[in-house]
């Protein structure tokens, strides 16, 4: 039985009256897709993509204007996505893929840089009351790569050219492939230290080490040991680094689900120089890890978020305090009333009728849920 996380809210809002979703975005660097050197990774793809089904994904090394069109047809298939428009800058490129029954696009804006273009992408949330939707702006970015001190430099020049032209909408993600090599790094302090412009967080925090035991569960690169022939090119070493982020905005970040930020492929298990397969994978199977593998040098991650209109509670940081793991899919009914499970729409999913049966959603996907037991009605994130 799968495990999930349950962030039960309590909630005196009426069914009716709740128009909130929880939002998953994922980070990918997805190894200089084009259809040159596809190398026939689109299967891969899909069953990595399909294990983490995102609401919104975000790519970088995107090489031409094939990338957008076979993410869209081929490999996020559970709903009606959309890729932003191509946009060739110098190097590789950035793109985002949404799911249009949740996101409509507002606009999007390249900020150049010495050396790739970070992208800008403002969606804003559907709900069923339009004046109560969230407008969430996605920066995607991928920094200089290399450790040495030119190259540290060039990586705080381009970030900085982000923070100068920021939105100042209240929420904000940067994510991407940072080539950072330590959390005091300036690139990454532009960001979330203590004399930012705009304030962001890091989920992990920041007292990481690269290529130290301790902290092996935060690395995302690399998948591979050795390079791996047919598998788009990139880089060998093992998993020793944490190149890659999601960063939310300090207003946005207290509507983040505490335990979601996950590293597909890390299983926490210290490698360092190995591959994520050497020793055998504890969390993931060989058919992932081979996917893994072959897909990108770097690890995919994401994060579960709330949006729209929702209790107070959620929208402060304690509310985080609140969140139970239970060993399967389950919610035990609140009292001996039948119990109604509701999608956040309003359509009834599920029904309880004897006290003794627990409420079982396991088959349902990540989102919001209303638990209603003829009194009174909880609000349930559930994070797969």
């Amino acid at each position: 039985m799968k495990l999930l996380f349950i962030c039960i809210l309590t909630c005196s809002l009426y069914i009716s009256a709740v128009a909130a979703d929880t939002v998953r975005i994922c980070s990918y660097n997805i190894l200089k897709f084009s259809q040159a050197n596809e190398a026939g990774r689109i299967p891969q793809f899909k069953m990595i993509m399909d294990s983490i089904r995102p609401d919104i994904l975000v790519n970088q090394e995107v090489a031409d204007n094939t990338a957008g069109p076979r993410f869209v047809s081929e490999v996020l298939t559970w709903a009606p996505f959309a890729a932003t428009p191509y946009s060739n800058g110098p190097d590789t490129d950035n793109m985002v893929v949404y799911n249009q029954d949740k996101f409509d696009l507002v606009g999007t804006r390249r900020i150049p840089t010495e050396l790739r273009d970070i992208f800008e992408t403002t969606l804003a949330l559907r709900v069923a009351n339009p004046t109560s939707n969230d407008t969430l702006v996605v920066y995607s970015v991928h920094l200089k790569a290399q450790d040495n001190s030119a190259d540290m430099q060039q990586r705080a020049r381009e970030m900085n050219a982000l923070v100068s032209s920021m939105t100042s909408k209240r929420f904000a993600i940067v994510c991407g492939d940072f080539n950072v090599y330590s959390p005091s790094e300036p690139a990454l302090q532009a960001l979330i230290g203590p004399s930012a412009k705009r304030s962001f967080v890091d989920p992990l925090g920041t007292s990481w080490r690269r290529n130290d035991g301790a902290y092996a569960a935060f690395y995302t690169q690399c998948t591979r040991a050795t390079t791996i022939s047919g598998c788009g090119g990139g880089v060998d070493g093992g998993v020793d680094d944490r190149f890659d982020f999601i960063l939310p905005s300090t207003e946005l970040a207290p509507r983040l689900i505490k335990g979601s930020y996950t590293h597909v492929g890390n299983d926490g298990v210290p490698r360092l120089n190995s591959g994520i397969d050497n020793p055998v994978n504890k969390k993931y199977s060989p058919e992932m890890v081979d996917a893994l593998k072959c897909g990108s040098d770097h690890m995919p991650l994401y994060v579960d978020m709330v949006l729209g209109d929702v209790p107070a509670s959620v929208d402060n940081a304690d509310a985080q305090d609140h969140i139970t793991v239970y060993d399967g899919a389950v919610i035990v009914p609140p009292s001996t009333h039948t119990t109604y499970v509701y999608a956040i729409n309003g359509t009834l999913v599920s029904t309880v009728t004897e006290s003794s049966i627990a409420t079982r959603i396991e088959d349902l996907p990540h989102g919001v849920y209303a638990v209603y037991n003829g009194r009174s009605t909880r609000l349930v994130t559930v994070v797969r």
